[in-house]
């Protein structure tokens, strides 16, 4: 009984002394596996630090037409996207009223004439024979008092007809500017009135770029920043102007800001209300480090502090680096802290590596300097 007992005290003193013992052998094993890598020196560069929205192109000159009197569409003369010169039909209205006032007052002009040119006979006559002595002076003065009331009231119809047209006039929606067709709101048979557009028309030759920009950006953005801006549609596309209007406040509830950006379109490669995406050259740097995006190992915290992590090559071993990360340019990043011109950083297989990590080289990456 005491042996078993011996046994059993001496199986649990050896158990304890195997897990309190450590294996670093195995864990050194795990760690210290040669890894094959890249390397590529470390180059510096120019850095253009930029802000990439999207927004939309509108005319600079840019006209929404609409009808004088309320009446429905009868005819439209244009579609979207067809060019028209100032003062080209648009489209046409019902004008069966108009029509019938016009013809009304026409009417009453010809009826006030031909009782004017009748006083005037008269008068002719009376004249003839107040110099004949036939007939007395009060009569003729009475007959040019009635003369010069039936000429007002021909001078009054006229207006009225001058007016009836006008009226007339205004069931033809004509541009009142040349450009392009940028949209058709009604169709033939709706209702217009002077709260519904009819058509838009927009001068083509030159267009703007409206932004909405984040605060954040926009308390950077200046007047005359280069901008590259390409249609959404054709992002091979490119054209480049500067900001143009900066708008002097923060929006309230978006806490965005308002950026315009004038384009010249002479060739018409442009179109007003086509969705764009813009980028403002907020500024640039030259001699900057940077590595390749794939070399740095981001954390958690990065966005917060800017700290990850790099490897260099130290002859036949990986030396980890902490760096300080800065802006991104295209597939390349800054590296504001940790690293020099120079060194050989480790590109590829980064991710299997730590600190000490043996390596051999499976081949170089060659970049051109300053890209």
């Amino acid at each position: 009984m005491r042996s078993n007992l011996r046994k059993t005290a001496c199986m649990a003193l050896l158990a304890l002394a195997a897990c309190g013992k450590p294996a670093p052998e195995a864990a050194k094993a795990v760690e210290l596996v040669v890894r094959p890598v890249s390397v590529a020196p470390v180059e510096k560069g120019r850095v253009v630090e930029a802000v990439t929205l999207v927004g939309e192109l509108q005319g600079m000159e840019e006209v929404r037409v609409s009808p004088v009197v309320p009446e429905r569409i009868l005819r439209l003369a244009v579609q979207e996207g067809v060019r028209v010169k100032q003062g080209e039909l648009l489209a046409t209205l019902h004008g069966d009223l108009q029509s019938e006032g016009f013809n009304q007052a026409q009417a009453g002009l010809e009826a006030a004439r031909a009782n004017r040119d009748a006083v005037e006979d008269n008068l002719k006559r009376t004249r003839e024979l107040v110099a004949a002595g036939s007939v007395s002076k009060a009569q003729l003065e009475a007959l040019e008092a009635q003369f010069r009331g039936v000429d007002a009231q021909v001078r009054q119809a006229e207006a009225a007809v001058g007016q009836a047209s006008a009226q007339r006039s205004r069931t033809s929606i004509r541009s009142p500017i040349s450009g392009v067709v940028a949209a058709v709101h009604l169709r033939e048979g709706d209702l217009a009135g002077a709260g519904s557009p009819v058509v838009t028309v927009v001068k083509a030759e030159r267009l703007k770029a409206v932004l909405r920009v984040p605060e954040r950006d926009f308390l950077q953005v200046r007047e005359g920043m280069p901008v590259r801006v390409s249609p959404l549609a054709r992002p091979g596309q490119e054209v480049e102007g500067k900001v143009s209007l900066k708008g002097p406040v923060v929006d309230r509830v978006t806490r965005t800001g308002l950026v315009e950006v004038h384009l010249d379109n002479k060739e018409g490669q442009l179109v007003a209300g086509s969705a764009i995406r813009a980028s403002i050259e907020l500024g640039r740097r030259e001699g900057v480090v940077l590595v390749p995006a794939e070399a740095v190992l981001l954390e958690g915290e990065t966005e917060r502090t800017g700290l990850a992590t790099a490897f260099v090559s130290d002859g036949q071993k990986a030396t980890r680096r902490q760096v300080r990360v800065g802006v991104r340019q295209e597939d390349r990043l800054e590296i504001r802290e940790g690293l020099a011109a120079g060194e050989q950083l480790i590109v590829q297989g980064v991710h299997l590596l730590r600190d000490g990590n043996p390596i051999t080289l499976a081949g170089a990456q060659k970049k051109e300097p300053g890209k």
